[in-house]
């Protein structure tokens, strides 16, 4: 659609009763842009029920279930894979949820993640410990052949043998397990004792000593050798290694059985919550008395009868309904709001241009022209399709990621298109990852830029190049003129139209100036138009630009806004027109000549190819490509793709945004955004 989607504006009584399965069908159509009735009717506050206490009852009601609904989503995200909510829509909202309950289970499942958690990070930390404990075990090197060895050996490890009462070997094995330390049974001695064998970091010596103390540790007759048991201490850390591990795993399963078990009773806890939350807030936008409520909004003009219908089956006829012909604006004055409807395909390059502002309701959106522009630029600055190959195997990779993660993608399919424009004009130039591989369709890009004499065609030089990328500036600049005077046309702007930089004094004024400009290269740069034919294709339109001050004044003046005309309002005409011309004349040339970055950065990129062509050619003597010079190339293709890719992406975007937006983008448009089931946050 050329241009912004056609609105209607609805205003309906219903009664209260009604209001919440209307408020329902309202949210499963989707349709509505709520407008609060009282900022249309003007009737006071006061004049309805519930009152300003049961506002904020219902407020801090809206609020408490949209905390609860995001901690739900919370936990949906911390599932792998995430599990996805339910649809809002196959939920009634008739019965509010009972947040008490949704909030006690919540707590209870917060806390069983908080449990499993807190075990993993429990088996994290011994798992490091005896990580240390191997590494320091295993630089001492033992040789199973020394039966003795001073206990000083080690600088970080202790051995220590000896016995406790069998009855807290389990204890004490458990708690010394807690930290750096390895104990190995022997036997059970005489007496009732285990002994053992206990490995530990010195550092943790104080510790150590304490749970020898508190256990009934007693030490061995001899001191323990580490040389004849440092074997025996590196299978014993393996093992408990692997049972550690397997206990993180086990711990892993835990917590994906919870999610497996819990995870359909939380989608469907999103989406009974949300219905509950956006039915609220339809609802808010109502006004109503005791027994009546008010509703009214902007509706597609093509969603009226689906619209309409909906509310008539929610109240089973109990209802009146108004479509008010307002034209360009509400009853209160405000515009109506925007909605851009075209080809998913478009929709990154619809972003490109709501992330600059929301066009004005009626007019031409530009998205259609921006896709256009915006391509053909990246293209002309980075013209090669082995390097586009490689932006589209990037932008189908990221396409995939965000699709299995649900994630956006708009960033992706802006990539995808751009590797196709680089594909196109590469085909166009006969460039491929630097190297004229291809046969060109155009012209060779690499042959004109390094000055071969062997480049045949209409483009010869760098001067042609820049010429082409001028003319291809002027088609925009004159684009966006056409898109204006369109859109003022349409809003009736007659004076605008008439004598705006932009209209058609400023449109004339472009293409008159640049006739003049083809005259003068075409005659050598020595002749200009005969100034019988010079002055009145400037001059007339010139004069025109003045006009606009004078007869806004006259108006201001008919309204009573503006004082007498004085000498100094003369003088102050005159100077605005002045620099108004001076504005336009150098501010079209600015903005013409701009283009040429097009071409500088065309050439840049095939200069650097060559650069680096003439590089890996260096490091190869002997002919051919040595390893060398082929990692050159792939170094130097990929720093060229990113830096250049980067470089075109922006001013691609800049080009779209300074030159071609500022003669007819007004971005003082409001965005549309019914309230559905399907809404985001």
């Amino acid at each position: 659609m050329m241009f912004t989607v056609p609105m209607e504006f609805l205003s309906a009584a219903i009664l209260s009763k009604d209001a919440q399965a209307v408020s329902d069908e309202l949210l499963r159509i989707g349709s509505l842009d709520a407008v609060t009735m009282k900022s249309v009717s003007g009737i006071k506050e006061g004049s309805y029920a519930p009152g300003s206490q049961a506002a904020t009852g219902k407020s801090v009601e809206i609020s408490r279930i949209q905390d609860l609904r995001r901690r739900v989503e919370g936990f949906l995200t911390l599932a792998n894979p995430p599990i996805q909510p339910s649809n809002p829509a196959d939920f009634s909202s008739e019965t509010l949820p009972d947040l008490e309950v949704i909030e006690k289970n919540l707590g209870s499942i917060a806390l069983e993640i908080q449990n499993l958690r807190e075990g993993q990070k429990e088996l994290q930390d011994k798992l490091l410990r005896l990580e240390e404990l191997r590494r320091q075990a295993e630089a001492q090197k033992p040789r199973d052949s020394v039966t003795r060895l001073p206990s000083s050996a080690s600088s970080v490890l202790a051995y220590r043998r000896g016995s406790v009462p069998e009855e807290n070997s389990s204890r004490f094995e458990r708690e010394l397990g807690a930290l750096a330390a390895v104990t190995i049974p022997a036997q059970v001695a005489s007496g009732g004792r285990m002994s053992m064998m206990i490995v530990t970091m010195k550092r943790d010596e104080s510790r150590v000593q304490a749970l020898l103390s508190r256990y009934g540790w007693k030490e061995g007759q001899e001191e323990l050798s580490p040389a004849g048991t440092g074997s025996e201490a590196l299978k014993e850390i393996d093992a408990r290694r692997q049972r550690i591990r397997a206990q993180i795993e086990d711990k892993a399963k835990e917590f994906d059985g919870l999610f497996s078990s819990r995870g359909r009773n939380l989608a469907d806890m999103w989406a009974s919550l949300r219905a509950a939350e956006l039915s609220m807030r339809m609802r808010s936008t109502f006004v109503r008395t005791d027994s009546v409520s008010l509703l009214s909004g902007w509706i597609p003009a093509a969603d009226r009868a689906k619209v309409e219908e909906g509310i008539r089956k929610a109240c089973t006829g109990r209802c009146h309904i108004e479509w008010l012909a307002v034209g360009q604006a509400a009853p209160d004055g405000s515009e109506p709001p925007v909605e851009m409807k075209h080809s998913k395909a478009l929709f990154p390059f619809q972003t490109l241009v709501t992330n600059f502002g929301i066009p004005r309701y009626g007019t031409i959106d530009p998205t259609g022209f921006v896709a256009i522009a915006y391509l053909s630029m990246f293209g002309l600055m980075f013209g090669d399709a082995g390097h586009g190959l490689v932006l589209l195997l990037v932008g189908a990779l990221l396409l995939g990621r965000a699709k299995r993660r649900h994630s956006g993608d708009t960033l992706a399919k802006l990539i995808l298109y751009c590797g196709g424009a680089a594909i196109v004009a590469g085909l166009l130039f006969g460039s491929f990852f630097g190297r004229p591989i291809v046969p060109a369709l155009w012209f060779d890009y690499h042959g004109v830029v390094n000055g071969d004499p062997r480049s045949v065609g209409s483009v010869r030089n760098i001067y042609d190049i820049l010429g082409i990328t001028i003319k291809f500036g002027m088609a925009v600049l004159i684009t966006g003129f056409v898109i204006n005077w369109v859109n003022l046309i349409k809003s009736r702007r007659w004076k605008t139209l008439l004598f705006d930089k932009a209209g058609l004094a400023g449109g004339w004024v472009y293409l008159a100036g640049a006739w003049m400009a083809f005259y003068f290269v075409g005659h050598a740069y020595k002749a200009l138009p005969p100034m019988g034919l010079l002055l009145p294709l400037l001059g007339v339109p010139t004069i025109l630009l003045g006009f606009k001050e004078p007869i806004e004044y006259m108006e201001r003046r008919k309204r009573g806004e503006a004082r007498p005309m004085t000498i100094g309002t003369i003088l102050g005409f005159l100077m605005e027109w002045l620099v108004g011309t001076l504005e336009v004349y150098s501010g079209y040339l600015a903005n013409t000549l701009s283009f040429m970055r097009v071409a500088g950065l065309g050439i840049a990129h095939v200069s650097l190819m060559t650069a680096f062509s003439q590089i890996a050619a260096m490091a190869s003597p002997e002919g051919g490509l040595s390893i060398a010079g082929i990692l050159i190339l792939v170094l130097g293709n990929a720093l060229v793709i990113a830096l250049e890719g980067l470089s075109a992406g922006i001013q691609a975007l800049r080009l779209n945004y300074y030159e071609f937006f500022s003669r007819y983008f007004n971005g003082t448009g409001r965005a549309y955004k019914p309230i559905s089931f399907k809404s985001a946050e």
